[in-house]
């Protein structure tokens, strides 16, 4: 299990580098982006690359939260984000940085799926041009590395309704046996979720929300949640794998990650809103959601 992630990523980009598939790789199945992105890992020895690997989710842990990192480093999913080699955090941490980095959403569309509504709603016409560009640059670069690597993706992909007995999150709740309702409650519940993601104010609102409703999640995709875990997230962390009985395959109840960071949130608007006798619901939606909201409205007006 130590590494048995990173160790495919890995070998897959060795694959691109020696001019073959990297669908040749046993279990790997996403895009051709992530063999591309561990491609310059892949010259490297793997202890080195693992090194690099680390180094790159302390920092980057160390940039967001600084002296609460040591309940980041106490948070189960992150643990085992490092422990299998995931990049859930380090791609959706490596998007705040700069619109260059905008091409990494391509490599893990459940990433993407969550944080890039945030980032639509708050990019300039110069970061947008950034971002395009940059997303442009990666799709250029697959199909001059592997132009066929589109009919290889789509031939590796796992059943998606096999799938989702691995979900993390709010899906959990649906007993395995009623496999083909999990499947379709999943696809429902993320497109009904989604608009929050460009109608809340909040960041950590946003990518809690979406996330916990996201459609492909696994037991270390709530690492991306890291910036805002505390105490109380750690311990349900742990408290997961326990109501699991311990199978790490079997499905998790992480969504309870996610729903004590939203509990937290409106505790907080709540405190706010109350001196002011603002109705807390406007701390919750963008201005601009509720002058649209106040114009559905005949003569209605909100106060933002």
């Amino acid at each position: 299990m130590w590494l048995y992630d990173f160790l495919i990523f890995l070998s897959s980009g060795r694959a691109v580098l020696s001019g073959l598939s990297p669908y040749s790789v046993y279990d790997f199945n996403s895009p051709i982006f992530l063999a591309l992105f561990f491609a310059p890992l892949a010259a490297l020895p793997v202890w080195a690359a693992y090194g690099l690997y680390l180094g790159a989710n302390f920092l980057l842990a160390w940039k967001l939260l600084r002296r609460r990192i040591l309940w980041g480093l106490l948070f189960f999913p992150f643990l085992f984000s490092l422990y299998v080699g995931q990049i859930d955090f380090l791609l959706a941490g490596g998007l705040l940085l700069s619109p260059w980095a905008a091409g990494l959403a391509l490599i893990k569309p459940q990433t993407a799926f969550v944080v890039l509504p945030w980032l639509v709603m708050n990019y300039s016409r110069r970061d947008w041009f950034k971002a395009l560009l940059s997303a442009g640059l990666f799709v250029c670069l697959s199909f001059l590395v592997r132009p066929g690597w589109v009919a290889e993706w789509l031939a590796s992909h796992q059943d998606f309704v096999s799938y989702t007995a691995h979900a993390s999150n709010l899906y959990w709740l649906v007993p395995g046996g009623l496999a083909e309702l999990r499947a379709g409650l999943t696809i429902a519940f993320s497109l009904l979720v989604l608009p929050l993601g460009f109608l809340l104010r909040e960041r950590r609102d946003v990518w809690t929300a979406v996330h916990s409703l996201a459609p492909l999640t696994n037991i270390y995709s709530p690492a991306l949640l890291l910036e805002w875990v505390g105490p109380l997230e750690v311990l349900l962390s742990w408290a997961a794998v326990g109501l699991a009985g311990g199978n790490i395959h079997s499905g998790m109840p992480l969504f309870l990650v996610g729903l004590s960071i939203l509990i937290r949130s409106a505790l907080e608007k709540a405190r706010a809103a109350q001196p002011q006798g603002q109705p807390v619901w406007q701390l919750w939606f963008r201005p601009e959601a509720l002058r649209f909201a106040a114009r559905l409205r005949p003569g209605g007006r909100v106060k933002v």
